[in-house]
């Protein structure tokens, strides 16, 4: 009996009502609910500087100064939906000079700062410090719903509801009061009948409420007089805020045509990731991306569901007809690529899939492939050197399976542009020979296999090897070097960067703020990203593109979509290619110039 538009209360607020998801969890849970739900990791900087012990309170009026207008600020910035910016004013503002109303509306604001990125515990201990007799009106229903949220967010299903009832008390628009109520209602009726049985002795209101769930609950059962039951709850509780008799008919009428028109068959996404096995880590990264999105898209409009399969339990064809049976309306997954052409091979899909790698020569009707393929890569990295005057080049790579493959897309993708290869080379990144192996290279390229020197190096290589590369390359000044992705980290590290020079690369716009902004930057999302090993970083943009891009494939051919991981497009064989953005080292750190075009 949820009613999702019922979250979205107050426009200021709407982007924090993702969790309608979380207390749709709650709610359903047929055991009472004891335990808050496990904090997330721990990162190493926290959302909003650590706040010092109180100080004697000053005048609790506000005076014209600059944390005065650091609030302001960072106000306007919450209200825009733009924390990022708010938590960057929030830094600047010296705490221990803030009067007491400053101190309420500082807390009130980084506590939601702290909820846009589900970091319920501290919000909780951000509000616990919020004095609510201090705030206007509009300020006490934004603290009221924040506690309610980040209660439900700790699996604190009662205190939220205690908090949705004090927010009730502020509303004065008739048809908030109501949605409120509903939602209070709704939430509770998701709860077992023995935990409606035992409300709290010391919430009389609160009693009430659950009374009335418990009564909803059991409205059509066998036996049960449904119609009396009610008459004696009025009688009980004639004072009750849900003692109206235009919302009791109101709301058992919606909850009737619910049960009348129930929600499609098909109404969820089903993930198949392996959450198990070698590739669990990985998993769980897409996830984390897949999650994230789906908590960003939910502040304009309900999702559907997801339900995640673990992609390494059993055969992929018969969790995919699983999936199907349970429900399923699209897919995304498998992550490997055995999978994905078994999936092809043995399955008429009958439902879409976005499979997240890349099979080649692999099309079939209903299977989409997107994926952080080296194709797209190399094709970038070509046209950026070749756009840069570039007309010979050599080729070094790892020898192993996938340096062989890059150092093939490299070719193909250079002489594609026009130019002249002069040789490819590997190297063992095991050996550490990678400066010995270019020295030689480079001295021995035959120059009368063309007109002009060497100009460029298409290099593949990892952070480190390319810094233990450094000093052989100061050797060769004719030399420009374009490496591929896995010569940054993804995250800045201007002291070790500084031996990489001046080496371009092309990567994912994820990695540039100023190119990918908003509230799935990567800034935004650090309280994720932040736990996460370097190789794991591509992956979380993948799974944010992924569920952005599920409903929108089949405009993809001619709208591309700007995503986390590149200007997205569908070509002729259903596969997502991806145009990126191209940086060069200056000084230690990746400065963008944008994507190649």
């Amino acid at each position: 009996m949820f009613r999702l538009n019922q979250f979205f209360i107050m426009p200021r607020y709407r982007s924090l009502c993702w969790i309608f998801g979380l207390l749709l969890l709650a709610g359903c849970s047929s055991e009472p609910v004891k335990k808050p739900l496990p904090p997330p990791a721990k990162t190493t900087r926290p959302l909003i500087n650590p706040l010092p012990a109180a100080e004697p309170l000053k005048s609790s009026g506000l005076t014209d100064n600059q944390d005065n207008q650091h609030l302001l600020a960072a106000e306007t910035k919450v209200q825009a939906g733009d924390y990022s910016a708010a938590h960057t004013q929030l830094d600047l503002v010296h705490y221990a000079s803030l009067s007491a109303e400053q101190r309420s509306k500082f807390n009130l604001l980084a506590a939601e700062v702290s909820l846009s990125m589900a970091d319920f515990s501290r919000a909780l201990s951000q509000l616990e410090m919020i004095r609510p007799k201090l705030l206007n009106n509009a300020e006490q229903i934004n603290y009221f719903q924040s506690l309610a949220f980040a209660h439900a967010l700790a699996g604190n299903i009662l205190p939220s509801i205690n908090a949705r009832i004090r927010l009730g008390y502020l509303l004065s628009n008739l048809q908030q009061q109501q949605d409120n109520r509903a939602t209070i209602l709704d939430i509770l009726t998701g709860l077992s009948l023995d935990t409606l049985s035992m409300p709290p002795a010391d919430a009389e209101e609160l009693g009430g409420w659950m009374a009335l769930a418990k009564i909803v609950k059991q409205r059509g059962q066998s036996g049960f007089d449904f119609n009396q039951q009610l008459l004696d709850w009025q009688q009980a509780y004639r004072q009750h805020a849900a003692n109206n008799a235009e919302f009791i008919g109101n709301y058992l009428h919606k909850s009737t045509n619910l049960v009348a028109n129930p929600t499609p068959a098909a109404a969820m996404i089903a993930v198949l990731l392996p959450a198990s096995g070698n590739y669990a880590a990985a998993g769980k990264a897409i996830k984390d991306g897949i999650l994230a999105a789906q908590r960003q898209a939910a502040v304009n409009s309900p999702q559907l569901p997801l339900r995640f399969y673990d992609s390494e339990q059993g055969d992929i064809g018969t969790i995919y007809r699983q999936a199907v049976a349970d429900g399923a309306s699209q897919i995304i997954g498998p992550l490997v690529k055995e999978q994905i052409q078994n999936l092809a091979e043995q399955i008429e899909l009958s439902v879409p899939v976005l499979a997240l790698n890349h099979v080649e020569n692999l099309n079939r009707n209903n299977l989409y492939q997107f994926g952080l393929s080296p194709i797209d890569e190399a094709g970038q990295l070509s046209l950026k050197a070749h756009q840069d005057g570039g007309q010979t080049a050599m080729i070094l790579v790892p020898n192993s399976g996938q340096g062989q493959r890059i150092g093939h897309y490299l070719t193909s993708a250079w002489q594609s542009q026009g130019g002249i290869v002069l040789g490819v080379q590997s190297y063992d990144p095991k050996q550490h020979d990678i400066a010995n192996i270019l020295n030689g290279f480079a001295n021995s390229t035959p120059a009368e296999n063309t007109a002009k020197p060497v100009q460029t190096l298409f290099l593949s290589a990892s952070p480190e090897l390319a810094r233990e590369l450094a000093p052989a390359l100061k050797n060769h000044p004719e030399l420009t070097v374009y490496a591929m992705p896995g010569i940054y980290s993804g995250r800045p590290n201007p002291v070790q960067d500084m031996e990489l020079g001046k080496i371009n690369f092309c990567d994912i716009p994820w990695f540039f703020g100023d190119l990918y902004s908003g509230p799935l930057s990567q800034l935004s999302q650090q309280g994720v990203w932040q736990s996460l090993p370097d190789t794991q970083l591509r992956l979380l943009a993948l799974g944010m593109d992924a569920y952005n891009v599920l409903g929108q494939l089949n405009q993809l051919a001619t709208t591309p979509y700007n995503g986390a991981t590149g200007h997205l497009s569908l070509n002729a064989e259903n596969r997502l290619t991806r145009k990126l953005v191209c940086a060069q080292f200056k000084a230690g750190l990746p400065v963008a110039s944008g994507f190649v075009e």
